[in-house]
């Protein structure tokens, strides 16, 4: 559905006589948005004399004003010029807001306009002229730069933005118009898995590829009752504050005669004590769903969204724990395709197995079968199913189990047949509401036991997606960024929901800490804004259609260290405590380099460099990461590319 401006529009060059011109003030909505490619053809067809971007209006969406003229014969567009006017308030650092409307009564006409500098365009398109008049910029554009751009946007045509699209605009199109419909959703991407695979065989640093092509994207599961489910670690914030409204929750079941009565025959039935009903924790949670069967939510105290769940440290899932799910896992599988009576035939015939007959009769007859040994025997199992069009389900491999590979067994067992052991309880990420950046600060974990995944991963009510990413380290980021850097996330290996979108790297061309300090950075952000998708919502396929720079070894070391840095710092914030010698010792060294080497915008100030807190070593530390990511994108310098 288009908005009226756009229709309006349509109508006045419909109206107008060719030469007519005519203006509007209205969203900018335009400028990169998808849904208003028509607006944009419509503009760039017949012509633009004036654009620019302005927030005349106390509202949540940003505005434009342009003056448009209706193409002639004698004039048609492709021949014409624009004149860009940025007329927003910006920030300046230390200093208030810039106040715009100060400075456009003063402006001059356009043929009055002088412009100091230029930029001449690649193959010659021409140049671009840039002036300022008090805190306005001003530019003299060819019209038909932004009919190249790709998807046609409009941008303010800064030396530092031209540079980014001379170096990455032709790139983009022609790696969106190869691949786009083959990695724009998950499915896709796994269908076309093997093409993306040979692809990146070719890739090598320096190279320009998209975020889509190396990075793998999975939208998580529901669990269809968070409260079921979800708990916070006991000992943190979170935790302290179910205790309290359990006390409270309590009181008010005893004070209800209906409720009590049930409450305390399941509390009884739990091996709880009816004189202390909050001392067995175990007993008093598992009371909870019984009563909200029975009972309404609003009469219980309950809101939906209450968690009541404390997890003790004790109870979480480690690598032995997953070990030896794994273990378990295998054990059951050789007993049922030894008994499978549909599996008796197995080796028979020549189907190229890889498994002659001795070694066969050997795996059928030996107590200990070796992971390496299983996971060939799983491989040749399934090849002989499909093969011999035998159901699959005579495996007993839940759907998407597959172990081809030893060292991630472990991994694909806990995920489709949940934990064996003592502990019960994995890490799970939502989206962050806090909007963190590099880390968040969520306690938060997921039942993970047998029966809770049989059933999370079966009933009707539940989601169950994302489950191949699950236990892999991601980075996820913040849907709302207005006006403000991309807030990403690093993401431990966990279960993850749908909430909050999640972009997994190929660990073979990119570890997941370059991965998060290049979207981390302000270059990152800045093209998206111009280039991409300028709104406030960071939707996944805006993030897939970036370009990405392929980093040199050297490049990645560092984006590594400084990544880690970062979250190391992050974390120290959150606790509030002083960062260690060892990390300030590092992070002054970087501000020293900063200040003797780095672009003026991004030398720390004299009061930074005292690095006194954590924050203040998180600061430099991103003063870093954007030095780096200049760089890698060949635009060092150029900036600040901090106009988001």
């Amino acid at each position: 559905m288009e908005d009226l401006y756009v229709h309006f529009t349509d109508l006045c060059f419909q109206l107008l006589r060719p030469g007519g011109r005519f203006g509007f003030i209205v969203s900018d909505t335009f400028f990169t948005l998808a849904s208003k490619t028509r607006m944009r053809v419509m503009l760039q067809t017949h012509g633009l004399n004036i654009i620019g971007q302005c927030d005349p209006f106390d509202a949540t969406v940003d505005a434009a004003i342009f003056v448009a003229c209706k193409a002639t014969l004698n004039f048609p567009a492709d021949g014409k010029e624009t004149l860009f006017v940025q007329a927003r308030p910006r920030k300046v650092t230390n200093e208030k807001p810039t106040k715009p409307e100060k400075d456009l009564p003063t402006l001059k006409t356009i043929g009055e306009l002088k412009f100091s500098d230029s930029t001449k365009l690649a193959g010659g398109a021409g140049e671009v002229q840039h002036g300022e008049h008090g805190c306005l910029r001003f530019h003299r554009v060819p019209s038909a730069l932004w009919r190249d751009a790709h998807k046609q946007v409009f941008f303010e045509p800064r030396p530092g933005t031209l540079r980014l699209f001379e170096k990455f605009n032709e790139p983009v199109k022609q790696l969106v118009g190869e691949w786009w419909e083959r990695i724009e959703t998950s499915q896709k991407f796994a269908d076309n898995h093997a093409d993306i695979s040979a692809y990146h065989k070719t890739l090598k640093p320096g190279d320009v590829t998209l975020v889509g092509l190396i990075a793998e994207g999975r939208q998580g599961m529901r669990t269809a009752n968070n409260a079921r489910f979800l708990g916070y670690l006991q000992g943190t914030p979170q935790a302290e504050r179910i205790k309290a409204s359990r006390d409270e929750w309590t009181k008010r079941w005893l004070a209800d005669a209906e409720i009590k009565s049930v409450f305390l025959g399941l509390l009884a039935k739990n091996g709880g004590d009816a004189a202390k009903p909050t001392r067995d924790v175990a007993a008093w949670e598992t009371c909870v769903e019984p009563l909200k069967e029975k009972f309404w939510l609003v009469k219980l105290g309950f809101n939906k969204t209450d968690l009541y769940r404390v997890v003790l440290p004790d109870l979480i899932a480690t690598p032995d724990d997953f070990k030896f799910a794994w273990q378990s896992r295998k054990a059951e599988l050789l007993k049922h395709w030894r008994k499978e009576a549909a599996l008796k035939d197995f080796g028979e015939g020549d189907l190229g197995l890889n498994f002659d007959k001795a070694k066969l009769d050997k795996l059928r007859k030996q107590a200990e079968v070796s992971d390496k040994e299983f996971c060939e025997l799983c491989r040749e199992l399934q090849t002989w199913v499909k093969e011999k069009r035998k159901p699959g389900k005579i495996l007993a491999l839940r759907s998407a189990e597959n172990y081809d590979d030893p060292v991630g067994a472990p991994r694909i067992a806990t995920i489709y047949n949940g934990l064996y052991g003592h502990a019960q309880f994995v890490p799970f990420r939502k989206g962050d509401p806090e909007g963190n950046r590099w880390i968040d600060n969520e306690p938060l974990f997921v039942d993970w036991s047998r029966a809770s995944v049989d059933w999370l991963s079966t009933a009707s009510e539940a989601r169950w997606q994302g489950h191949k990413m699950f236990f892999t380290a991601g980075v996820t980021w913040s849907l709302h960024a207005n006006h403000v850097a991309v807030k990403s996330r690093y993401q431990q290996p966990c279960v993850f929901d749908a909430s909050g979108s999640r972009l997994t790297p190929m660990a073979s061309l990119m570890n997941t800490e370059v991965f998060l300090a290049i979207l981390n950075s302000d270059v990152f952000s800045f093209f998206l804004k111009k280039f991409t998708k300028h709104n406030q919502d960071v939707e996944i396929n805006d993030v897939r259609m970036m370009p990405l720079v392929m980093p040199t070894r050297g490049q990645g070391k560092r984006l590594t260290e400084l990544a880690e840095q970062a979250m190391e710092a992050k974390r120290l914030t959150f606790a509030g405590a002083t960062p260690p010698n060892k990390l300030v010792t590092s992070v002054r060294a970087l501000s020293d380099e900063l200040a003797a080497k780095a672009p003026a915008y991004l030398r720390p100030s004299a009061q930074l460099k005292l690095l006194h807190t954590a924050a203040d070593c998180l600061a430099a530390i991103e003063l870093g990461v954007n030095w780096e990511a200049e760089k890698l994108y060949g635009v060092e310098a150029l900036g600040p590319f901090d106009e988001f």
